[in-house]
């Protein structure tokens, strides 16, 4: 137990670490090598609470320093190795030793690349996902103005439709009113009084009728100018074209 005070202050709390209750970084399943699962966690929570500081390069370097080998991963994590660094075999530590300074630093560069590479190709990867993410909204959003122009266009023309209907109803309707003023111009003038008498209430129920046909169409409202063309006949004085005005007994 003595020995094991020798060991180097970063191995020893690299190995509590990975014996701890977190799951930033943690062993394989045979115990030869460790896996960092989460750098951010790892960054942010683990290293200031064992190493005082946030630096991830400086943890990587120290690593490199005792001659921990990067492992290339199947599943995209960072993955270290040391022949003597075990799950279960604390003293084994002892035997491990720094590099020197020469293959410290050639090892540091070739593990910088290798971070530099994965990184790149992991920003690289984000950055084809978001370009897909982007392409499918704006497809998606293509289509929706496609289907709302089809709408618009379809509402248009039965808005058209709707609209020539009711013309066609209050242009019918006035071509039989000035028929029948005309055929009441022309009685007698007791009969005319009479006659007009009996047809006043029936042509106002026809013109109530055509009404309500324009505002059950699908409550389409219309421009006020052309409801105001349609007008209601002053039946108790109709004037005609020679400005005949019948008399009131």
């Amino acid at each position: 137990m003595e020995d094991i005070k020798q060991v180097p202050s970063f191995l020893m709390k690299l190995y509590d670490i990975l014996e701890s209750e977190q799951t930033a970084i943690c062993w394989n399943k045979e115990g030869t090598t460790f896996q960092i699962q989460d750098p951010a966690s790892l960054t942010d929570q683990i290293l200031p609470q064992y190493f005082k500081h946030r630096n991830f390069q400086s943890f990587l370097r120290q690593l490199n320093m005792y001659g921990f080998k990067k492992l290339k991963n199947n599943q995209g994590k960072n993955e270290f190795q040391h022949s003597f660094f075990r799950k279960g075999v604390k003293n084994n530590l002892l035997k491990i030793k720094r590099r020197n300074q020469e293959d410290i630093k050639q090892s540091l560069e070739t593990l910088t690349k290798e971070f530099q590479s994965e990184s790149y190709l992991n920003e690289h990867d984000k950055m084809r996902k978001q370009l897909i993410q982007i392409q499918t909204d704006q497809q998606r959003i293509l289509n929706e103005i496609r289907f709302q122009m089809d709408r618009n266009r379809k509402l248009y023309k039965e808005t058209q439709d709707i609209t020539d209907k009711i013309n066609q109803i209050k242009n019918y309707s006035l071509t039989k009113l000035n028929k029948l003023i005309l055929i009441i111009q022309k009685l007698p003038q007791d009969a005319q009084i009479s006659k007009m008498a009996m047809l006043k209430d029936k042509i106002l129920l026809k013109l109530e009728s055509i009404e309500m046909e324009s505002y059950q169409a699908k409550d389409i409202s219309f421009d006020k100018q052309e409801s105001n063309s349609y007008y209601e006949p002053n039946l108790t004085g109709v004037r005609s074209p020679a400005g005949y005005s019948p008399k009131t007994k």
